[in-house]
């Protein structure tokens, strides 16, 4: 850092204050992106993935003399690339996760687990430990009855402390300690559970932060880095309403005495800059948390995380007096050795997603998913409903009303322009069907009230701005709040009023009023409170922190879980030329002499006859800065 005097007299008091810097590198929520390389297109794709990065984190070392690179979490799971390493090698030990290999290709220090390292089991993610050559750290992760023994257990420890020798500005050396502690967002603690059997149990990070805090400080680090795989937001605001496992945890835990640094993840919101989250503790253009240096470096390789701390030496103790949080953005150029190591892979990924599964008689597309008909999410409503009128067939709940959940996975936002599902019409191939459903979710069922039932669309309404009536060109859509959190709901109809507050908040905090679901009708009427449905959604959303499972009673199916990729492989199959119709069984309420911005994919131009034929009143208004396709809507 520029305007540093190498040597300090402390105060008039003759003591010689010695300065070093550190920087420290971060990734995180890479999804299995290690090269620049969109699977889902069969395209290559610039400025994103590791092998880019790769190279400028090799730049950033070259910059600094002292430096330590970490993740954050949910490298594994995202990409055929990875998924493959999953389902082809699962008895063969010695192959090496192709992520796994990139980092330790990049001599990563230290890294945390995400909640999407459970996917697959304990199994697979013992295997993918065990051949990490950094540290893996995880607090607030427990193992149940014998599974301390475990060989996962051993492997993942709840802090470290990294010695290294860095070197001050006159090039003396230090033996440094820093504590790296890892925290997991506690939202993922059903999840984990149900992909492990029981066997790995997550717990609240806060507390366990208080009491491991003061363990780690027991053994003398010079500064204690958390790796925090949880958001960053406000706290929330009346105490009462606060969801009591929280996704945003990463300003409670920089409140913590004893922890120096944080670098959050899991939601994909990129800090510090202009449009990171704001509120009272954090600074989103310094890039701090209570005043500690913070980072979040987004997702899928897009950006590098920079912190440059400046350590001064005081009574023989090292303290941070300054720092420097930037965010950088990969050029175009990969890694060789990323490329080289990941080679093998690549191809076989390549093979993989090339692979004729069908044929699409309509496109399919998730342009529209934020104003209405959507054939994206209209078809996994379609195989849903397939399945689930066969596996209930017998079940007590099988003379209730069959409806089905489903959102969609790309959705623009932060993503960018090109974040939107589009599969033309003609053949479909593996990669279309990896694009349409990424996750391995299964099918769930639940038994759900009316009441409960329009509480779960009032959360996905959330992902609105409120409008005020007879506004002009307001924004429609929150970007913070991602597309996946829009839960579209077939079998029923209802409307969303705009003018009318959402009932939670971005942190999940209820508010008071009627909220804005309007209309809310099963065949034509109104759905009473009391009414019982059986609602089709996915194991991923039962183990989505309790807030579905809390208010619904879970169904068990017969036989083995239905993976939704299979049921959708077993559509395609089944139609030579699957035709899908987006189903218009939402709407936004009226509001005359208003009109809304919406931003979209360029590619929405060819495809704006679907919202005039489900009765939306849309014009065009150029492309945006960022790419984005601008929408008028008129309410």
């Amino acid at each position: 850092m520029e305007g540093v005097h190498k040597h300090e007299l402390h105060m008039g008091l003759g003591e010689e204050r010695v300065t070093l810097h550190l920087r420290v590198l971060e990734t995180t929520d890479l999804h299995g992106h290690v090269r620049a390389y969109d699977y889902f297109s069969d395209t290559h794709r610039e400025g994103a993935g590791l092998a880019a990065l790769a190279h400028e984190i090799a730049q950033a070392r070259d910059q600094a003399q002292n430096s330590l690179l970490f993740d954050v979490g949910d490298f594994m799971q995202g990409t055929p690339l990875t998924q493959l390493w999953i389902e082809g090698n699962r008895t063969d030990s010695s192959a090496l996760n192709p992520m796994i290999s990139a980092m330790n290709t990049m001599g990563y220090d230290a890294g945390t687990l995400g909640n999407h390292e459970f996917d697959f089991g304990a199994e697979h993610l013992t295997q993918v430990l065990a051949t990490a050559q950094f540290s893996i750290v995880g607090a607030n992760i427990a193992f149940t009855g014998s599974q301390p023994q475990s060989p996962l257990a051993q492997r993942l420890t709840p802090w470290t402390i990294l010695e290294r020798e860095m070197y001050d500005l006159d090039g003396r050396a230090h033996r440094l300690r820093i504590g790296v502690i890892g925290f997991l967002t506690a939202q993922s603690r059903d999840w984990v559970s149900l992909k492990t059997g029981n066997r790995v149990s997550v717990a609240a990070p806060i507390a366990v932060a208080r009491a491991e805090i003061v363990r780690l400080r027991a053994c003398q680090p010079d500064i204690v880095i958390a790796l925090a795989h949880t958001g960053i937001a406000p706290a929330p605001k009346p105490p009462g309403n606060a969801v009591p496992m929280r996704d945003d945890a990463a300003l409670a835990l920089a409140e913590i005495d004893g922890i120096d640094v944080v670098l959050a993840g899991h939601d994909h919101l990129p800090f510090p800059g202009p449009h990171g989250p704001s509120g009272t503790g954090i600074d989103p253009i310094r890039g701090t948390l209570h005043g500690k240096p913070a980072l979040n470096a987004g997702a899928y390789g897009t950006h590098l995380g920079v912190l440059d701390l400046t350590l001064r030496q005081v009574e023989g103790r090292w303290q941070i007096t300054d720092h420097r949080a930037e965010l950088r953005q990969p050029s175009g150029i990969e890694s060789p050795a990323v490329v080289a190591v990941s080679d093998r892979a690549h191809h076989s990924a390549l093979a993989h997603i090339r692979r004729r599964i069908g044929s699409l008689d309509t496109p399919l597309h998730s342009f529209f998913a934020l104003l209405g008909p959507d054939p994206s999410v209209s078809l996994i409503h379609q195989v849903k409903l397939r399945h689930g009128r066969i596996a209930l067939a017998g079940l007590p709940e099988a003379h209730l009303p069959l409806i089905a959940a489903a959102a969609p996975f790309k959705a623009g936002g932060y993503g960018g322009p090109g974040n939107f599902l589009d599969i033309p019409r003609g053949p479909v191939r593996m990669n279309h069907l990896d694009d349409l459903y990424m996750y391995n979710n299964a099918l769930a069922a639940v038994e759900i009230t009316g009441e409960a039932l329009r509480d779960q669309l009032e959360r996905a309404a959330g992902i609105f701005h409120q409008i005020p009536p007879g506004a002009r060109d307001a924004e429609l859509r929150d970007r913070a709040i991602p597309g996946y959190n829009f839960d579209v709901i077939s079998g029923v109809s209802y409307g969303i009023d705009l003018a009318a507050p959402a009932r939670y908040d971005t942190q999940g905090c209820a508010r008071s009023g009627p909220g804005r679901i309007r209309d809310l009708c099963h065949e034509g009427h109104p759905v009473r409170p009391d009414q019982r449905f059986v609602l089709l959604t996915t194991n991923f959303r039962l183990a989505d922190g309790g807030k579905l499972a809390a208010s619904c009673r879970p169904i068990a199916l017969p036989g083995p879980g239905a993976s939704i990729r299979d049921l959708l492989i077993a559509e395609f199959r089944r139609h030579p030329d699957l035709s899908v119709t987006a189903e218009a069984n939402w709407r936004f309420a009226p509001m005359p002499d208003t009109r809304v911005l919406c931003h979209t994919s360029p590619k929405a131009l060819e495809h704006l006859a679907l919202l005039r034929a489900a009765g939306l009143s849309v014009e065009t208004d150029g492309i945006d800065g960022s790419g984005f396709l601008r929408l008028l809507l008129s309410l």
